[in-house]
Parts: C-alpha cells; structure tokens; sequence
C-alpha cells in the first residue's frame, strides 16, 4: 500500500520537479549570461577611455563617441535578443512538461 502511495507521489510531483530544474538551468544561463555582458562593458568602458584620452580634435572625440555608442548598441540588441530566444525557449520546455502532466 505504501508503495503505491510512494509512486502515486512520485507521479504528481514529477512535473514540479522538472519545472524547478528548467528554471534553475535558465537562472543559471541567465546569470552566465548577465556576467559576461557586464565584464565586456568593463573591458570597452577601458578601452573607450583610453582612446577618448588619446584623441586631440573634437572630431576624433566625436568619431570614438559614436564608434563606442554603436558598438554599446549593437551589445544591447544581441544581449536583449539572446535572452528574449532562451526565456522563449524555455517557456517552450515548461509547457510541454505541463502539457505531458495533464495527459497523465
């Protein structure tokens, strides 16, 4: 009887289970993620600088200004698009693993 009531058990908090570990893996990549932006914006707010500092005319103040904000812009698009396709995919998995649930 026991037994039975184990696996009954066991059959119900499946789902829960692999929903917990989707969001986890997905905090995680997130977090990975988030890390390596953050230290790429250190590293090209150094470099920026550098070659802000070593400019001499307002023109080549301006062509590094611009030259750093694209490239700023261009992180953010890709860093913003990267994590709209991971949360999109995940929400995929959670579904499918709720879909499954309610067939059981």
């Amino acid at each position: 009887m026991f037994d039975k009531i184990f696996e009954q058990s066991q059959k119900a908090f499946g789902p829960t289970n692999e929903l917990m570990a989707l969001t986890s893996k997905a905090f995680e990549e997130a977090a990975e993620k988030q890390k390596t932006f953050f230290n790429d914006m250190v590293t090209d707010n150094m470099a920026f600088i550098k070659e802000l500092s070593a400019q001499k005319d307002f023109s080549g103040v301006y062509q590094t200004q611009k030259s750093y904000v694209q490239n700023l812009q261009d992180k953010m698009v890709a860093a913003s698009t990267e994590a709209y396709e991971a949360f999109s995919a995940n929400q995929e998995k959670a579904g499918a693993v709720i879909k499954n649930a309610a067939t059981i």
